[in-house]
């Protein structure tokens, strides 16, 4: 009701750019071909980063416990070997699961190949892995300690914005959180399988 008003002089088909040309054609324009890419730039650093898509948009998924595995996988293995042992400043992955998207980022890191080659294993040391039960329950209640984290007022409007635009509803959230929860030791084999 109250966004009648707001919405009422939105026009219904797509305005015209600043050259008078209809905005639309955009969205049907060819994306770029998928490729490799690197970017060189001077720096005594590198900023490391690759990734791929884990899950098409719209696939039927248990992201929640993906989503522990990738947090478990920053704080355990990539820690140890691009932070620790590699001498980054920090690193880690990350996957989104509105857009199926996964990724692993390092920065301020002396290494570019051994980096990429510690990415390229993560699957199979994750995999390889025998967490334990201590491990995993410490795994699933970071995984919790993000999603309740407080939030300041302008946070909690920015999450409620791209909750909103994204269609992210009550019901998947609490579906997210029933997957983090009951995550398991194969959860963690699955999302390496990936």
């Amino acid at each position: 009701p109250r966004r009648a008003p707001f919405a009422a002089p939105t026009p219904a088909a797509p305005a015209a750019d600043a050259h008078g040309e209809d905005a639309s054609k955009w969205s049907r324009l060819p994306l770029a071909p998928r490729e490799d890419e690197a970017y060189a730039i001077v720096s005594q650093v590198n900023y490391v980063a690759a990734g791929c898509r884990l899950f098409e948009p719209g696939e039927i998924a248990d992201f929640g416990a993906a989503s522990v595995a990738s947090r478990a996988l920053s704080l355990g293995y990539l820690w140890d070997n691009v932070r620790v042992a590699g001498g980054a400043y920090g690193g880690g992955c990350a996957l989104n699961p509105t857009s199926g998207g996964f990724a692993f980022s390092s920065y301020r890191d002396p290494n570019l190949q051994a980096t990429l080659d510690i990415y390229a294993a993560a699957a199979d040391a994750l995999s390889e892995s025998d967490i334990s039960a201590e491990a995993l329950e410490q795994a699933i209640v970071g995984m919790v300690g993000d999603l309740d984290k407080p939030l300041t007022p302008d946070q909690k409007g920015q999450r409620a914005l791209n909750w909103h635009l994204t269609g992210v509803t009550t019901a998947m959230r609490q579906e997210f959180r029933d997957q983090v929860l009951g995550c398991s030791p194969e959860a963690f084999r699955a999302f390496a399988e990936r």
